[in-house]
């Protein structure tokens, strides 16, 4: 009852009456049924506006509920209009901040419309033209200079900007801000030229700056090689050390020499000096013999310790040298140049490349020809400025790890290429990778005709011949005497330095092939004794004790060859046939199994897996590893010896 009341004084609150109820039901119960009745339509229809009054408060209500909502909403879209407008002016700043400051970095260089005679305006030769042309020939020599330099280290960068034309524009745009900010804020070079008639021509002249000009004569009707030659000019001018890099690309060795020697010596900056200095010593090596360069190299290195190129062709010159354990040891050295980057001479990228490319030059003098085929493979694929040289190293490396077939199709590829700066280098270099491919082959003769055919590269780079008694002299030698030359190998081999790892394991062989087995030892112990780290001597030691019946101690050599080099896979294999010969087929899977790992395309392997499966009774298995090995390069004797086998 208590709710009730106060749900009906709430009510009578609500409709605003201000009655007392009891006194309505007293005075209706006095009242006449008229009164009464009039009185019940005078509240009925109170209570109809009353009701009405209510439905619009809450229209009322409703609306303005929904008008705060969009005020809200006004509100939030607001805020969110001025984050934007923000987030606009922030990006319009930022921009601004680079165009300026981009504009500072600026220095390009900028080729400007010619003067030209009339006449020669009405044949079509107008400035536009003749900058244009400018433009082509500079771009041009700037895609065919392949330098692993890092751009930014330039004085006069043509960086992003690179060479274009400036040609005004009509009207107000960006593009106009742009070229405003570089000409106040930037390090522009701005070509301009003109072409003037003389008694007997024209003179075609080009400004780069203030400081440089640039001046050629001929006839008018050659202004193409006239053109030509400038742009040469100019190149020179502006970008002495891409120029030198250009013509040693294009085999003009003798041109370049001197300006890398003038860069070392008065270059604008210390990187100008350091590569100049670096590639100044690589090249005088070609004219002057590998003594000139280390020497040249040493100097570039005590005048900055910090010149990581040319420690890193100090690295490359030792590996010519053949003294591996004095190589492995420089080589690590070069890596930590690499890896440190110092003086940023190299692009981080092309840094990263050469550090994987270094670090397989050492797993080569330790026999791991598989991962360093792979490296190099890389390094070959980046396509650096020595991607020829490095197409020879590969070529070599695939043919000491028995996978001819790659090797000569490497070779192929290496030809393919625009030659690199270091011509004389990598002529003798591909020289001795032909070399190596027809040795492993067995092809003697080859190895002796691709010798003879080093002879036009001497007469051109005098040089090099002093690279040739370590890198290709054993060869040589060894070649003549497997032919029965031995007069003509002991001469070859005897002017060799007494240093020299691969000269003493030749002498040792071509011994063998005597049959001086006390002096094969002793020749043998003498490579041992100067890189007792280093595995190929112990391998052909064991190879020639096996060779005349004396399987236990070529297995002895073979387990110290395979502790110097785990993945060297010839100890593995040869190990394998003595224990062929020791009659011991089972353990031999074993060795030709693991070898297998490091040397799949071995034709050879195969063949001697094949018959140790024989000897196991594994004759189904012993045919897949015959057919294996009949897809792949074999000598004369071990496709005699597969057709004898496969067949018995």
């Amino acid at each position: 009852m208590a709710e009730e009341t106060d749900g009906q004084e709430t009510g009578a609150e609500a409709s605003g009456a201000g009655v007392d109820p009891a006194a309505v039901a007293l005075a209706l119960g006095g009242a006449s049924r008229e009164k009464a009745d009039a009185f019940l339509d005078d509240q009925r229809a109170v209570l109809q506006k009353q009701g009405a009054l209510i439905e619009d408060q809450r229209h009322h209500l409703h609306r303005q509920y929904t008008q705060l909502g969009l005020s809200i909403w006004q509100q939030r879209l607001g805020v969110l209009l001025r984050i934007a407008t923000g987030f606009v002016g922030l990006a319009v700043a930022a921009g601004a901040a680079f165009m300026i400051w981009d504009a500072s970095q600026s220095s390009g260089l900028l080729i400007e419309p010619f003067s030209v005679p009339p006449d020669l305006a009405q044949r079509g030769v107008t400035g536009q033209v003749m900058a244009a042309k400018l433009l082509d020939h500079l771009s041009q020599m700037q895609a065919q200079t392949n330098s692993t330099r890092a751009i930014k280290s330039y004085v006069n960068d043509w960086g992003q900007q690179g060479i274009k034309l400036d040609i005004p524009n009509t009207g107000v745009s960006l593009t106009e801000l742009d070229d405003f900010l570089r000409e106040k804020l930037g390090h522009d070079t701005h070509v301009t030229g003109e072409i003037v008639r003389t008694a007997t021509g024209v003179n075609l002249t080009a400004r780069a700056g203030a400081e440089v000009a640039e001046s050629v004569a001929g006839s008018d009707t050659d202004l193409d090689g006239l053109e030509q030659q400038l742009s040469e000019n100019v190149y020179r001018a502006t970008q002495p050390y891409r120029y030198a890099m250009y013509l040693g690309e294009h085999g003009r060795v003798d041109e370049a020499a001197p300006i890398f020697k003038a860069l070392a010596e008065t270059g604008a900056t210390r990187l100008d000096r350091d590569y100049g200095y670096a590639l100044w010593a690589r090249l005088s090596g070609e004219q002057d013999g590998i003594d000139t360069s280390l020497r040249l190299l040493q100097r570039a290195l005590a005048v900055d310790p910090d010149n990581m190129v040319a420690e890193l062709f100090v690295v490359d010159t030792l590996g010519n040298e053949s003294l591996p354990e004095q190589f492995i040891r420089e080589n690590k050295k070069a890596v930590s140049f690499l890896l440190s980057n110092k003086l940023g001479m190299f692009n981080a990228d092309v840094a990263s490349i050469f550090v994987r490319n270094f670090q397989a030059y050492s797993e080569l003098r330790l026999g791991d020809f598989h991962d360093a085929a792979r490296k190099v493979t890389e390094f070959v694929q980046a396509g650096t400025s020595i991607a020829p040289f490095a197409s020879a190293i590969l070529a070599e490396t695939e043919a000491v790890n028995h996978d001819l077939a790659a090797a000569r199709i490497t070779m192929l590829d290496a030809e393919n290429y625009r030659t690199d700066y270091q011509v004389g280098h990598t002529a003798v270099q591909s020289a001795r990778a032909r070399m190596q491919i027809d040795s492993e082959a067995q092809n003697w003769a080859g190895v002796l005709s691709e010798a003879d055919a080093i002879a036009p590269t001497l007469q051109k780079y005098p040089g090099m011949r002093s690279f040739l008694p370590r890198m290709t002299s054993p060869l040589m030698a060894y070649a003549e005497a497997r032919l029965g030359r031995i007069a003509d190998a002991e001469k070859h081999i005897a002017a060799t330095p007494a240093d020299c790892y691969d000269c003493l394991i030749t002498r040792a062989r071509i011994a063998e092939v005597e049959g001086q087995h006390g002096g094969a030892d002793y020749w043998f112990a003498r490579a041992i004794d100067g890189q007792k780290s280093i595995p190929f001597a112990y391998y052909y030691w064991g190879e020639a004790l096996l060779e005349h019946g004396d399987p236990d101690g070529a297995i002895a050599k073979f387990t110290i060859a395979n502790q110097k080099g785990p993945k060297f896979a010839d100890p593995l294999e040869m190990w394998g046939e003595a224990l062929i010969a020791k009659k011991q087929p089972d353990q031999a899977l074993a060795k030709f199994e693991e070898a297998e790992k490091y040397a799949p395309n071995w034709g050879r392997l195969h063949l001697k897996w094949g018959e140790a499966l024989g000897y196991a009774g594994r004759k189904d298995e012993a045919q897949k590893q015959y057919a294996v090995a009949a897809g792949l390069d074999l000598s004369s004797a071990d496709k005699a010896e597969l057709a004898k086998v496969s067949h018995g």
